[in-house]
């Protein structure tokens, strides 16, 4: 008996949705519950579950076609393939030359010919040595201009053993070695790079590239700050990189849009491109935020070198539970803690502009960057979680962007959203709401400035944050007072301890 399986209402409302791909072909045989297909709609992929066993009779959709909720997606033959699940029948003629030993012939005969490479053997893993070599060349130069900055308690990598030079080449090299300005080592990339001793180790604990992390010391020069940005940014998906990789991602990101129309225009040679799947959900909810908010950016800076230290001294321990503590958790909390106070921030307004819904749950969006377009899940009831368990949920909500393995229950529901394009090296910005929120905050990269504090003038670690907000629901004053408590949490972890946030 055939049944029609129509694309069903996979939740919040969707309508339609983008083939991604097939997981059978016409002619298998499934059993029920078995993926069918993945389907990208509305922001996430989902997979499509046979809702009955059998045969597949025909697929009604090819591969990145758009369908809709209750088309019809694929026919099954019910029952069909039932002996096959118990394996093939074997007349007996057959079975017993199988079940027969091979002889001698029939065995050098099944053999590999003469002459044909077998599978080469995985690499022997990289040993101690050849791993430092990829970030300590072994320099004399290098080593005398590092050695001073090295940190406390963390020796220098051993170099590479090399063939001892005469003592007559040696005596030129020590004495440019002392008038060398800075330190140069080598990238896994080979790119040469500028940093302390202190920093390669540090880029090794978090797993950066040096050659892909731009440099703001002197000369270029790599800071323990830019590793640390740098690994940050990988939570958005996108790192912090070089001149020549901004060229290749360009490129990359060029090469991605190809396989549209190509027309003659008025003026040269133009490409169509379907706009469609997540970047077109974000284009429109984008445009409806713009057209139905009264939009308000407003900007300041918090102080937050107390929280980096912070961040320093319970690495180790954020470590052993598995997560890497950002800066990004702490705004979460500290968010979520002043939304309490400031209840409108949190809130929606209905669409006749006749009541206003205060939400009393603090799921906070975190806007992420794939290559797909920008998705927002959201941590829920974040005011509730400690920030090691913030961070924790950031990473693994993150990985599964990346994967676009979201559930759609994770792009639903959010209350207020943060956007950390700092990430990528910006400082201020004015975000859009994700409507129908109404107020998105918007970090900026973390810079050492130089501030009046407590009377002197002191170079101090700041962040610059953009708030926008609907200034139909929020007024100026209140959107400065949320900021300001905003950043007293950050400038002052112990209140989201003292007010049991």
């Amino acid at each position: 008996m055939a049944f029609e399986f129509r694309f069903p209402d996979v939740g919040e409302g969707i309508t339609e949705g983008e083939l991604l791909s097939w997981k059978v072909k016409e002619g298998d045989v499934v059993a029920e519950d078995q993926t069918l297909a993945e389907v990208e709609t509305d922001k996430a992929v989902v997979e499509i579950p046979s809702p009955r066993a059998g045969r597949i009779v025909r697929l009604h959709a090819e591969e990145n076609e758009t369908i809709e909720v209750g088309q019809v997606l694929v026919t099954i033959e019910e029952g069909a393939g039932k002996t096959a699940e118990a394996g093939p029948v074997v007349p007996a003629r057959e079975a017993a030359v199988e079940a027969a030993p091979l002889s001698e012939a029939e065995v050098v005969e099944g053999a590999p010919a003469a002459g044909k490479k077998e599978a080469a053997a995985p690499p022997p893993p990289v040993s101690q040595t050849e791993e430092e070599e990829e970030f300590y060349t072994g320099s004399v130069i290098g080593r005398l201009e590092e050695a001073p900055e090295e940190e406390e308690g963390v020796p220098p990598p051993e170099p590479a053993a090399k063939t001892a030079a005469p003592a007559s080449v040696v005596e030129p090299t020590l004495q440019a070695a002392a008038r060398a300005p800075r330190a140069e080592t080598a990238g896994e990339s080979g790119v040469r790079v500028l940093a302390m001793p202190s920093v390669r180790t540090l880029a090794k604990e978090l797993g950066v590239d040096l050659s892909t992390v731009h440099g703001t010391g002197p000369g270029g020069r790599i800071l323990r700050q830019d590793v640390e940005d740098h690994a940050e940014a990988r939570i958005y998906g996108r790192e912090t990189v070089s001149a020549p990789s901004i060229v290749a991602a360009e490129l990359e990101g060029a090469e991605a849009w190809m396989g549209g129309a190509i027309e003659q225009d008025d003026h040269g040679v133009v490409e169509r491109v379907t706009f469609k799947g997540v970047r077109r959900t974000m284009a429109r909810r984008m445009a409806e935020s713009v057209a139905k908010q009264a939009q308000v950016t407003t900007t300041d800076d918090a102080d937050v070198t107390i929280l980096r230290r912070i961040r320093e001294k319970e690495r180790t321990l954020a470590a052993e539970r598995g997560v890497r503590l950002t800066y990004l958790a702490f705004v979460i909390k500290a968010v979520s803690a002043a939304l309490r106070r400031f209840p409108r921030l949190n809130s929606v307004l209905e669409p006749t502009c006749e009541e206003l819904v205060l939400r009393r749950y603090y799921n906070i969006g975190i806007a992420v960057d794939t290559k797909a377009g920008l998705v927002v899940p959201n941590i829920k009831a974040a005011d509730t979680k400690s920030i090691f368990r913030i961070a924790e949920e950031l990473l693994e909500l993150v990985e599964r962007a990346q994967n676009r393995k979201l559930d759609l229950s994770e792009l639903h529901g959010g209350t207020f959203t943060i956007t950390n394009y700092g990430a990528i090296g910006g400082i201020y910005g004015t975000p859009v709401p994700n409507y129908p929120e109404v107020a998105i905050l918007g970090m900026g990269r973390v810079r050492e400035m130089p501030v009046v504090h407590k009377g002197e003038l002191v170079v101090r670690q700041m962040l610059p944050l953009s708030l926008t907000y609907d200034h139909q629901v929020i007024d100026g004053a209140e959107a400065t007072r949320f900021l300001n408590l905003v950043i007293s949490y950050l400038e002052d972890p112990d209140l989201l301890l003292l007010e049991g946030a």
